[in-house]
């Protein structure tokens, strides 16, 4: 029950951005409709539609591709995929022993090391019509090395 509640409680900041980000209040009801199922149903493809949409919301919205509300939302979606996975292969009643989460935690901690260093080089590559090759190239790169490194964890 704990890992339903989690699934909840990671989706709360992901509500709050969208909301402040929009001017309607469409947005949170979206996410609250699928935290809902996300949190009834983790196995469904609940949390997957509100990571997407999720996702979706905040590439199309106003402003800095690295704001805030984009920078906070990494770690909390990544939260709701974690927590909906764990949620979708352990029965409801079963009590949960914090040894058991180290992994999950060690890894989480990891991917968001590594989501943040690649936020942190791609603020500083240069954006506009006349995008360079190497720049892309190097960004690219970097990505695939971490992806490489991530696997190996």
């Amino acid at each position: 029950m704990l890992m339903r509640l989690a699934i909840v409680l990671a989706a709360l900041p992901v509500a709050l951005i969208l909301h402040l980000e929009s001017e309607t209040i469409a947005p949170l009801v979206v996410v609250a409709a699928l935290t809902a199922v996300s949190a009834l149903m983790p196995g469904s493809a609940g949390p997957a539609l509100l990571i997407g949409y999720a996702a979706v919301a905040m590439a199309f919205g106003d402003g800095h591709p690295l704001r805030l509300g984009v920078l906070l939302m990494i770690p909390a979606l990544h939260l709701i995929h974690v927590t909906s996975a764990l949620a979708a292969v352990v029965p409801v009643k079963t009590r949960i022993e914090v040894a058991a989460l180290k992994a999950p935690a060690r890894r989480f901690a990891i991917v968001q090391a590594i989501s943040f260093l690649v936020a942190a080089f791609a603020a500083f590559v240069p954006s506009g019509p006349h995008i360079g090759f190497v720049e892309l190239l190097g960004l690219g790169s970097l990505t695939v090395v971490i992806a490489v490194v991530a696997l190996r964890i």
